[in-house]
């Protein structure tokens, strides 16, 4: 199966995590939010992250272990809920000792005490200070609850025939809070409902490609910008195909016009007896069937109005002949 838009963004996205730990906090902050589930493993709790496959799995190790010197635990699975519910998965399973720490340097748990308290709603602004924070919490986001979609242009991808842009997230409000950041960036998305999720989305290219920017992935925008020229060149010429046929079908049902009328007056002997110019009309059309008005005339050494005005004057008299 040949890799979708998304799968290359998804990638590009993995390949170039921030180097910074401010950045690299909170990228996984936003991943964890996305995808971030507290499980009771061994009459404990842990925090585990529900992540696309085992390639993706080892590089959001890496990213983990330079923050907190500690082994994680990678396994196949299915999802049991969220966005992945029902799919198979790449389980990443903090140990206990960190997962109360992980959580609360996101900013995503508060603590009473040494207990976990509960979940931060919304988004954890207090991590977000800088753009470049902002950026890297939305890539993350993304990677974990995002998808984005483009027009078809081949035979073996999805049909798809317009650009779209989503995150799919569990709760109106943050879906809310999540808005106001965009619009941090100038971003103006939409949000809708599909079943018991809200989405986040953007239909609009330029948005989507800019989005793409800000997650700093210069590959798949100028992926994207291609798809787009390409999808525009291929409308440029079919809506120049379309144009073309509908005046040639125009060229040829004026001409079955003209024939039909001349045809009816060589039936009824009459021919010869058309003025000259008429018979010299009438043998230039029967002699180019398939030219154009234009090009009948000019081969005449006529204006069109003129041409126009003998071929009614021949549709004309096929008409009296009828008694039309």
């Amino acid at each position: 199966m040949s890799e979708t838009f998304k799968d290359e963004v998804q990638y590009e996205i993995t390949e170039n995590l921030p180097s910074d730990k401010s950045r690299l906090t909170a990228f996984l902050a936003g991943l964890t939010k996305a995808v971030g589930t507290l499980e009771i493993v061994n009459k404990r709790m842990n925090l585990c992250l529900a992540l696309d496959s085992f390639d993706e799995g080892m590089k959001i190790v890496e990213a983990f272990k330079s923050l907190y010197p500690t082994e994680f635990e990678l396994s196949l699975t299915t999802a049991k809920s969220g966005p992945k519910a029902g799919k198979q998965i790449c389980s990443l399973q903090v140990p206990y000792g960190f997962s109360k720490q992980i959580l609360v340097d996101f900013r995503l748990m508060t603590v009473d005490g040494d207990a976990l308290n509960g979940f931060v709603e919304g988004t954890p602004n207090e991590l977000l200070e800088t753009e470049e924070e902002k950026s890297a919490f939305l890539a993350g986001l993304f990677l974990g609850t995002g998808s984005v979609y483009v027009p078809s242009m081949s035979a073996d991808e999805e049909k798809r025939d317009g650009y779209h842009l989503e995150f799919q997230l569990d709760d109106e409000d943050y879906a809310n809070d999540l808005v106001a950041l965009l619009d941090f960036f100038g971003l103006q998305a939409k949000t809708s409902e599909r079943g018991d999720h809200t989405l986040v989305y953007f239909k609009d290219k330029d948005e989507i490609a800019r989005l793409l920017s800000i997650f700093g992935l210069t590959e798949s925008v100028l992926k994207l910008q291609m798809i787009i020229n390409e999808r525009e060149t291929a409308n440029s010429l079919n809506r120049a195909i379309i144009c073309e046929t509908a005046n040639m079908d125009k060229t040829f049902a004026a001409a079955s016009k003209h024939l039909l009328a001349i045809g009816k007056i060589m039936g009824a002997g009459l021919f010869e007896a058309l003025t000259p110019i008429l018979k010299e009309t009438a043998q230039a059309r029967m002699d180019n069937p398939e030219s154009s008005l234009q090009d009948l005339a000019d081969a005449l050494g006529i204006s069109k109005s003129a041409l126009n005005h003998r071929l009614r004057k021949l549709v004309e008299i096929s008409e009296e002949l009828s008694g039309v």
